[in-house]
């Protein structure tokens, strides 16, 4: 089979998703001194925004869909060339998005544009991948909603509904996935290494 090699290649590949502002990106910074030769792959979405020279308005789903799809595309498109570049060097890696893209345009455009991020080059073959994976979904707490000036500004009953499409999507393609429910950083920090470690000994 031709993806045998890409599932058995014995790489970690670790993820941790969920919606914006449940603090991925600051558990992924708390973490950088534990990892050792684990790559930490930059978060890619803040990349692209600058690079188009967006404001938050320009991509916001409901002002400008065409944009917002735009710019989860080219998320997807660049994680799934992290993890091919990272699988050619035998490296392993950690990321702070997942399917991440997909599910912010069935949550906030339609499953019609959703389903077709499915059909992307690579994907198919990315999440086979990720069934082998070590993926941590981050619930949302109030305590860390924040307006970075970048992002959306959700209220906590719609990070609730969010994350709650993150479940459905991983449990629709039998992705195993751990639940972060803590909100204390250092317990968040000891839950995904303890995680790490009894992943490392399933695995031999």
């Amino acid at each position: 089979m031709e993806y045998d090699k890409d599932i058995n290649d014995n790489i970690l590949r670790i993820y941790i998703c969920g919606p914006h502002s449940t603090g991925k990106t600051t558990l992924l910074n708390d973490l950088r001194p534990y990892l050792n030769n684990i790559k930490v792959a930059e978060e890619l979405a803040r990349g692209i925004i600058k690079a188009h020279g967006w404001s938050r308005d320009d991509f916001h789903p409901v002002k400008h869909p065409d944009i917002f799809k735009q710019l989860n595309e080219e998320i997807l498109d660049a994680q799934v060339k992290v993890d091919d570049e990272c699988t050619k060097l035998g490296e392993d890696f950690i990321s702070d998005r997942a399917i991440d893209p997909i599910v912010y345009i069935g949550f906030y455009i339609d499953d019609r544009d959703k389903n077709s991020l499915y059909e992307h080059p690579g994907v198919k073959t990315w999440l086979l991948r990720l069934k082998q994976s070590l993926i941590f979904l981050i619930y949302p707490h109030q305590e860390c909603l924040e307006d970075d000036n970048v992002r959306l500004t959700p209220t906590l009953a719609e990070l609730i509904r969010f994350h709650d499409s993150f479940e459905k999507e991983l449990q629709m393609h039998d992705i195993p996935y751990i639940k972060v429910t803590e909100l204390d950083r250092q317990s968040r920090v000891t839950r995904v290494l303890d995680e790490i470690k009894l992943f490392k000994l399933r695995r031999g």
